[in-house]
C-alpha cells in the first residue's frame, strides 16, 4: 500500500499543534504568575516579572502561529475573513488580551511592584486587568474549539464574552482583590526600615556631656 501526504493539510495540523503547545505554554506561565502572587507571604516579584515575560513572549507565539494558520486557509482575502464570524470573534478576543496585556505591564504591574499606601486602592487596578485577563484566555481557548456555537455570529459570541467578563471581574473584585491587598500590605515600606531613635543615657555626673537630637 502506497501512503501518500496532503502537505498542506499536514502543514495545517502543524501549526495548529504548534498553536496549542504555545497556549499550553501560556497557561503555565499564567499559573507561574499566580504563584508569585499568592504562593507566599509576600508577593515575589522577580517570579511575577518572568512570568510576565513569558506571557508576552507566548502571546507573541500565539499571535504569529494563528496568523500562518489564517494565512494558509484564507490566504489573507480580506472579504473572506469578514464573512467567518467566529474568527473575527477570535482575533477581537485577541486583540483585547494584547491590549490589556499591554496596559497590565504599564498599569498594574508598577503598583504590585511598589504598591500606594491605601493597599485596597493599589489592588484595584491589578485586580480589574487581572480578571479580564483570566476571563479572555478562557474565552480565546473556548472560542477557539467553539464551532458549534459559530451560530451566534459575531455579535453573539461577544455578548457571550461580555458575559464571561463581567461575571470574572465581579469575582476578582469580590475575592481577588481584598487577598492582592493583603499581599501588597507585605510589600508596603514599613516601620522596620526606619532607622529606630537612639536611646542616649541620661546626663549624670558620670557622663557630662549629653547627646543632643
Amino acid at each position: 500500500m502506497i501512503f501518500t501526504l496532503d502537505l498542506f493539510a499536514v502543514l495545517r495540523a502543524s501549526l495548529i499543534f504548534l498553536h496549542v503547545l504555545i497556549f499550553a505554554g501560556a497557561a503555565g506561565f499564567i499559573l507561574l504568575g499566580d504563584i508569585a502572587l499568592f504562593g507566599w507571604r509576600r508577593i515575589n516579584v522577580a517570579l511575577l516579572r518572568l512570568s510576565a515575560r513569558w506571557v508576552s513572549v507566548c502571546l507573541l507565539g500565539l499571535w504569529l502561529s494563528g496568523a500562518a494558520v489564517i494565512g494558509l486557509d484564507t490566504g489573507f482575502d480580506l472579504s473572506q475573513i469578514a464573512r467567518n464570524d467566529k474568527l473575527l470573534a477570535k482575533l477581537t478576543v485577541v486583540a483585547i488580551l494584547t491590549l490589556n496585556g499591554v496596559l497590565l505591564h504599564r498599569f498594574a504591574f508598577p503598583h504590585l511592584v511598589a504598591p500606594l499606601p491605601a493597599a485596597m486602592q493599589s489592588a484595584w487596578g491589578p485586580a480589574l486587568l487581572g480578571g479580564i485577563s483570566a476571563s479572555t484566555w478562557v474565552y480565546a481557548a473556548f472560542i477557539g474549539v467553539a464551532k458549534p456555537f459559530a451560530a451566534l455570529g459575531y455579535g453573539g459570541l461577544m455578548a457571550l464574552y461580555g458575559l464571561v467578563v463581567s461575571v470574572a471581574l465581579t469575582m476578582a473584585m469580590i475575592f481577588i482583590r481584598p487577598r492582592l491587598a493583603r499581599q501588597l500590605n507585605s510589600i508596603r515600606p514599613s516601620q522596620s526600615n526606619v532607622p529606630a531613635a537612639v536611646d542616649y543615657p541620661a546626663c549624670s555626673a558620670e557622663r557630662p556631656v549629653c547627646a543632643t537630637a
